[in-house]
Order: structure tokens, then C-alpha cells, then sequence
């Protein structure tokens, strides 16, 4: 996958698309190329899905695709999996947007989040993801590790619990803002080894939690449209 713009502001048309949207919440828009198309066998989606909700818990707990069950898009519900889906490449995007949204409020404090997966018709393979935000900077975090986390999963098909720990320091420095955030205070506050802080804060580092993010291959920009 490859994310080709991060855009943040408010979008009124999306509004419409949604009733859960909050009117006065902005957006976070990722642009997002999706490779190789085809999406998810069934067992492979309840294998990526059975991962990630041990890293995000509350994922299994989030509603999805309610207002667009009566449409001709074929959604498919699996018991004890939260996130519909319909057999193709905008599973892999939607799954993404759940992540974004997750930690929308692991991470940035909101009480309630919704997002929305748009597809494009050519190419086929490119979707418009809008999420709520309130903290365009976790929005960009969130939205790099929700895509690095997928692709590791398609390229490696297991997935490593050490990137719990980049979850849980970025929950600790906003949490405790001001606190000294190098290894070595970070290690002695944590408990943790300080190889595992050292790679934790460089996920952190390279998934832009820390501004400013000048990677090429990601533009965060204040828009409307």
C-alpha cells in the first residue's frame, strides 16, 4: 500500500454521506493506493482481524456499515467481527480506516469517532478515507502505523506484538506531557529494556508522531474542500 496525501481539515460534502459525521469535527483525508488489489480471502481477513484486535481491543467493539446495509453493496457479517466486508480491495482500505478511527480515541482523546472508505473508479485500486480528528498530528501518526501494520500483516502474515509497545509510548507521552522522551529517561520511567524504547520512539519518529514529518511520500496539509 502506499499512502499518496494526508490532507486535514473540513470537508462539507462528506457530511452528507454520513449521518454519524459531527458538523463541527474535522477530517482527516488519506489518499490510499492499495496493492496487489484483489483484497482478503475470508480466513485471511479473520486472521488479520484476530491480530489486530489484540493490539486494538476496542476495535471489536466498533459499529460498522449501518446506514449502507439496504444498499446494493453485498456486505458480509462474520460473528464476533465487528468490521463488514465484501470481498475485495476496499476491505484492506476499510480495515485501515477502522485502525485510524481506533486510535482516534486511544490516542487522541476523543470520546466518539466515525470514518468513511470511498472508493475511486479509476483506478479502481485508490479509495478516499475520511476519518474525525481533532489532533491532526495523531492523525498522521495514526493513519502511517495503520498502513505499515496491514502491510506487514499481507507481506509477513503474523504480526509482531512488539509494536504494542509503539502504542503504548505514544499513549504515555501524550498522557504526560512535558515528560523527558529520551531513551534512557524514557526506559527508567517505563521499566521497559532500553532497545524496545529505542525502537518504539523510532516508529514514532518515522510514522510522524513527533512534528515536523517531512517524508515525500506523505503530505499533511490544512484543506477543504
Amino acid at each position: 500500500m502506499k499512502i499518496l496525501a494526508v490532507v486535514y481539515g473540513h470537508f462539507p460534502d462528506v457530511l452528507k454521506l454520513y449521518s454519524r459525521f459531527q458538523p463541527a469535527v474535522g477530517h482527516l483525508k488519506v489518499v490510499l493506493d492499495v496493492y496487489p488489489a484483489g483484497g482478503f480471502e475470508r480466513e485471511q481477513f479473520l486472521s488479520m482481524f484476530e491480530q489486530l484486535a489484540v493490539l486494538f481491543p476496542t476495535i471489536s467493539q466498533h459499529t460498522c456499515c449501518t446506514e449502507y446495509e439496504s444498499t446494493p453493496l453485498y456486505l458480509e457479517e462474520e460473528e464476533g467481527v465487528s468490521i463488514k466486508r465484501v470481498g475485495e480491495t476496499a476491505d484492506i482500505a476499510h480495515l485501515v480506516e477502522h485502525l485510524i478511527v481506533d486510535m482516534q480515541i486511544s490516542l487522541g482523546g476523543m470520546r466518539r469517532c466515525s470514518g468513511l472508505t470511498c472508493g475511486w473508479k479509476d483506478p479502481e485500486n485508490r479509495f478516499d478515507l475520511f476519518v474525525e480528528c481533532v489532533d491532526a498530528r495523531v492523525g498522521l501518526f495514526a493513519a502511517q502505523f495503520a498502513v505499515y501494520l496491514v502491510t506487514q500483516i499481507m507481506a509477513r502474515k503474523k504480526l509482531s506484538l512488539r509494536n504494542e509497545l509503539v502504542l503504548k509510548l505514544a499513549r504515555y507521552i501524550n498522557e504526560n506531557q512535558g515528560a523527558a522522551i529520551d531513551a534512557e529517561s524514557l526506559s527508567s520511567v517505563l521499566g521497559w529494556k532500553k532497545g524496545n524504547v529505542e525502537m518504539a520512539l523510532a516508529r514514532l519518529h518515522e510514522f510522524g508522531f513527533f512534528p515536523p514529518d517531512n517524508r515525500e511520500d506523505t503530505r499533511m496539509e490544512e484543506g477543504s474542500a
